[in-house]
């Protein structure tokens, strides 16, 4: 049977963190390694880890200084010694049966990548998370043909279906072959990159459409949703980084893509200005340095913004932003 590795950095989680654990502990998979990335919890998530490593020998804690969650799956993956690779992050949790039902695809159809769909879940609300593909097995043709038009991101500007990077079991020949890791530093997205990489490489990939053993519980006060100061330099990097391997590649042009990618940051990061405490003219201010970054402006005179499949109200925004309209920033 073969094993599966399961990476979960852990960071300031105790209210969750034993849901999480067990759900990972409870699998009817049972050949499975649980690799615990402590990133420098300051609550008592620590010491549930160490008491979990004592009473279950599949578990191993790595305690490090606070980096982000990006370094910490890269220590998960240089320590993994599965034959699959996944990740589970620390407030989520999983069905019990999730594995197995995961390998038994895999044992059907010898995968680089199997996908599963999650829930997306509040206190009051629970919604099924799917993607706009097909369901079922993709040779190298058919990914080059079905997938790589929204590898990167969908024309509706929205992340591809490997950003959920932990409703992926991955092989791990695949992740060393290539050696694909977390670019260090990112601490939003950096899920993008990783798994874009990771299918562009893939011979094979299976989803299973429909099929929801992931449970994502949103956060608020996640890094995703909460105002960061310089966010709009982390995820401009995480850009670069894109560009730099998917502009490389001469088999396909990404171009559009990498634009589309580019395009949903400024969405994201202007939003993130627009609901945070700094007064108008600061908010006016930030706005404006990231409409007037030149790659910002590259992008904009590539796009065109009606082939878009966003919504009029959103192709509205878009056009204030390519021509960027002062006094209409702050709406």
């Amino acid at each position: 049977m073969k094993k599966i590795s399961v990476v979960i950095p852990v960071y300031n989680v105790e209210k969750y963190l034993c849901r999480c654990i067990n759900s990972v502990l409870g699998q009817t998979y049972r050949n499975i390694e649980v690799i615990l990335v402590d990133d420098g919890s300051t609550d008592n998530s620590p010491t549930i880890c160490d008491e979990y490593q004592k009473n279950d020998k599949r578990i191993k804690v790595i305690h490090k200084k606070n980096s982000g969650a990006a370094s910490s799956r890269n220590i998960g993956l240089s320590n993994a010694k599965g034959n699959y690779i996944t990740f589970v992050d620390s407030d989520d949790y999983i069905e019990l049966d999730m594995y197995e039902k995961m390998m038994r695809i895999n044992e059907k159809y010898d995968c680089d990548i199997v996908l599963c769909d999650c829930y997306k879940e509040n206190k009051n609300k629970r919604e099924i998370f799917t993607h706009n593909i097909r369901e079922g097995y993709y040779n190298k043709e058919m990914l080059y043909k079905e997938y790589f038009p929204t590898l990167l991101m969908t024309n509706s500007v929205n992340y591809p279906p490997t950003i959920s990077n932990w409703v992926c079991l991955f092989n791990k020949i695949l992740l060393d072959s290539h050696q694909i890791f977390y670019k260090d530093g990112l601490r939003f997205s950096e899920d993008l990159l990783f798994g874009s990489q990771a299918i562009y490489y893939a011979s094979s990939f299976y989803y299973m459409k429909n099929h929801c053993y992931y449970h994502y519980m949103y956060n608020p006060t996640s890094v995703t949703n909460i105002f960061y100061k310089n966010k709009w330099e982390i995820m401009k990097q995480l850009h670069i980084e894109i560009e730099k391997f998917f502009l490389s590649l001469k088999d396909y042009n990404f171009q559009r893509q990498v634009d589309l990618v580019l395009l949903f940051i400024v969405y994201h990061c202007i939003d993130n200005i627009k609901t945070s405490d700094l007064n108008k003219e600061m908010k006016k201010s930030e706005i404006k340095n990231i409409l007037e970054n030149s790659d910002v402006c590259n992008m904009f005179s590539r796009i065109k913004i009606n082939s878009l499949d966003i919504s009029w109200k959103l192709k509205v925004v878009t056009f204030i932003y390519k021509y960027k309209l002062e006094t209409l920033f702050i709406m």
